[in-house]
């Protein structure tokens, strides 16, 4: 071959290559490039995702939380009805209380639907149940207390109170009204300065009976409110992992 020739076919062969290099350096590094972006975009979304979660987490937690505390407020305060003339308390933490259930329904997990809406019920069974007994034994509990100062109106009306209750087994309840215990007893309470006539009848159409089931009731209600918040807690420290920490 002319050594000229063969010059011009090496330098073809030589730019050919550094053309086909170029070609496939660009290729390559637009692939690169790509790659990079779709890591970029998968990394910002699972740092999106991340903090979805979080933010999720935390609204969950502040939201049980407030509710557990609202459940505890709306208790004290029904129980306060049994020493405390504070109707208008209660009733403002019971509405308090049903707010937070209805935002703790929103945003608890599926899981915890189910003891979110039981400690719900057992705190308005407590509701409930201290405004039917709580009344009279407040009137009962102001009688006692004025006796023990020593007001003789007291002593001689808590005693009237008493033989009335202990006459309850023996006198058929559509004669006790008719009964001298319950006459001697009306008379007395009747007698006593500042008695509302509301806390007479509340003792009047008492029992001793029925004061132990009252209080029984009380106890018992108090007892299931720890218990579901017991089972709530134990509960939502599972769903979030919290146990496990």
């Amino acid at each position: 071959m002319d050594a000229s020739v063969a010059s011009a076919v090496i330098g073809a062969v030589a730019v050919g290559g550094t053309a086909l290099g170029t070609v496939l350096g660009g290729w390559v590094q637009a692939r690169g490039g790509q790659a990079q972006a779709r890591a970029a975009q998968e990394a910002a979304r699972i740092a999106a995702d991340s903090a979805h979660h979080q933010a999720v987490y935390e609204r969950r937690w502040t939201v049980l939380a407030a509710y557990l505390r609202a459940a505890s407020e709306c208790m004290e305060a029904a129980d306060r009805l049994y020493t405390t003339d504070s109707l208008p308390d209660a009733r403002r933490h019971w509405h308090a209380l049903t707010l937070a259930h209805a935002e703790a329904e929103l945003a608890a997990p599926t899981v915890l639907l189910a003891p979110v809406d039981e400690l719900r019920k057992v705190v308005g069974r407590m509701y409930w149940t201290a405004q039917r007994f709580a009344p009279a034994e407040r009137a009962w509990k102001e009688l006692v207390r004025r006796a023990k100062e020593g007001e003789t109106a007291a002593v001689r009306a808590r005693e009237a109170v008493e033989r009335l209750w202990e006459s309850a087994d023996q006198v058929p309840p559509s004669e006790r009204e008719s009964s001298p215990e319950y006459a001697g007893a009306r008379s007395a309470l009747e007698d006593l300065p500042g008695f509302a006539d509301e806390q007479t009848a509340l003792l009047l159409n008492g029992t001793r009976q029925r004061r132990e089931t009252a209080a029984l009731e009380r106890e018992t209600r108090k007892d299931h409110h720890i218990s579901a918040r017991r089972e709530l807690v134990s509960a939502a420290r599972s769903a979030f992992g919290t146990d496990r920490l």
